[in-house]
């Protein structure tokens, strides 16, 4: 219960007289209400209230807890709950209560040895340590970890991504076990969510696996490194990309027809890469890796894409559905939504070369090769500039396929089928932005924007959801109306 100043010490009044100046703990300035007498701090890389050492400066007067008598940066608080801190100031008393909290995300603590930075995006930095707390303190995982830098572009950034590999394969945040993670800056995405709505428009499809993340504090060697989204890289495992994984050198033909995991991505930064033979799109192995896959396994993986080209450049042979028997059709249609209702461009763009850049396929042991998991939506993703037009449709082999009318039918079953559940994102990414508000007010401060390829930079927060709601809406209509144009 709030106290006003109180009468147990006679005292002169004396209007807009402040007695505590200042408080602050970990760096973090708190907000003081001088007519409440509410100390209101959000800590956001704190999760233990137990023995909290706030600093603090009065006005030419003593803090205290009861009886006790507060040092700045010495003396211990306990602050699992609104506290009570007295300022004493001769012939003034007055009683503040503290609300202290974090931003309701779970805290990522980082250390690497030494307290090294990570200045590389190919060498691991072994021997670093990992916990994460809950925002109420529970402790959800504690271990050992190797982390280097990742991404392309996105590693030029003055915020960084990284990779993770624990040492053991664990559950994380109530995700499934895995020892390889990834941490996303989403730098320059001023909502911070177009990673995160993209993936759930694909938890909406067929797509047999989506990318499972959640907001996170990053605490980086002591020092709070902003908001970042926690989330599992893509991988060949039950959990993930369940496919058939292919023993190491695997040369048995019988073998070698899956698991396949191929990314599309101009940047070909593969050692196990080729081109394919009619359409020029960069096919890179990312599994299985360049230590496990043979000579016999990449010759098979080319010659089948290569095999689904050579159809899909004959329009006779496209109409005649023969590409069906090598390419699953709903998961290819599913995968062209995503990226159209999210406007992401990177399927076929012109910056920094043309793409693809970041796009998936799969291939299981005697399967069809198939589209996904989607990934990577930072980059004009839900924004204005492409709500009326078509994002892939000379996108890897779209244009081949609305060739087939069976194809192009099947296309506009599926938008009827999975429209309505699409139209629900805008009340998602409202409920994810109420989520990490408080994050991304300390995330936007100590990481400001100075890229301005989304349009939004400038934009306050709440701005910058409406735009991306409203981009969402208009792209949702436009394909709803133009989907029989489409060809």
């Amino acid at each position: 219960m709030l106290s006003a100043c109180s009468s147990d010490i006679p005292r002169e009044k004396k209007a807009g007289r402040t007695l505590l100046t200042k408080f602050s703990v970990n760096g973090f300035n708190a907000q003081i209400d001088a007519t409440t007498h509410v100390i209101d701090l959000v800590v956001p890389n704190m999760w233990d209230f137990t023995q909290v050492k706030p600093s603090f400066s009065t006005n030419n007067g003593t803090l205290m807890q009861g009886d006790r008598i507060l040092q700045s940066g010495v003396s211990t608080l306990d602050i699992t709950t609104d506290s009570i801190v007295t300022v004493v100031n001769n012939d003034t008393r007055c009683d503040y209560t503290i609300r202290l909290r974090n931003t309701g995300l779970p805290i990522v603590e980082i250390n690497t040895p030494g307290g090294k930075d990570v200045t590389s995006k190919n060498d691991w930095m072994e021997e670093t340590t990992m916990s994460i707390h809950l925002p109420d303190g529970t402790l959800d995982y504690s271990g050992t970890t190797s982390i280097r830098g990742r991404g392309n572009s996105t590693w030029g950034y003055p915020k960084k991504p990284y990779a993770l590999k624990l040492d053991k394969k664990a559950e994380i945040l109530s995700m499934p076990k895995h020892k390889r993670w990834i941490l996303l800056a989403n730098w320059k995405d001023r909502t911070l969510l177009r990673n995160d709505a993209a993936f759930w428009l694909s938890r909406q499809t067929c797509l047999a696996y989506t990318v499972r993340g959640q907001f996170v504090e990053v605490v980086m060697n002591g020092k709070f490194a902003g908001n970042y989204y926690l989330c599992e890289q893509i991988k060949i495992d039950k959990n993930r990309v369940n496919v058939t994984e292919m023993d190491e050198k695997e040369t048995n033909p019988g073998k070698i027809t899956g698991g396949y995991l191929m990314e599309l991505d101009t940047y070909y930064d593969e050692i196990n890469q080729f081109k394919s033979q009619f359409f020029n799109i960069p096919f890179l192995f990312k599994e299985p890796d360049e230590e496990a896959l043979s000579q016999e396994a990449f010759a098979y993986m080319k010659d089948y894409v290569n095999q689904l080209e050579n159809i899909l450049k004959d329009e006779n042979r496209i109409r005649n559905h023969e590409y069906e028997s090598l390419f699953d059709v709903d998961s290819s249609i599913d995968w062209f939504f995503i990226h159209e209702l999210a406007t992401n461009t990177e399927a076929y763009s012109s910056y920094p070369w043309p793409g693809p850049h970041s796009c998936y396929m799969y291939k299981d042991r005697d399967g069809k090769l198939f589209s996904g998991p989607v990934w990577d939506f930072d980059y004009h993703g839900f924004t204005p500039m492409y709500e009326n037009k078509w994002v892939c449709r000379n996108a890897l082999y779209y244009k081949a396929l609305v060739k087939d009318e069976r194809y192009y039918l099947r296309m506009q079953i599926r938008w009827k089928l999975l429209k309505d559940k699409f139209a629900e994102l805008p009340a998602y990414i409202d409920q994810q932005a109420e989520r990490i508000r408080t994050s991304e007010g300390f995330n936007i401060a100590l990481w400001p924007i100075d890229n301005t390829e989304n349009g939004d930079e400038t934009m306050s927060f709440q701005q910058a959801i409406d735009r991306m709601k409203a981009a969402f809406q208009a792209k949702w209509n436009w394909i709803d109306t133009n989907l029989s144009n489409f060809k």
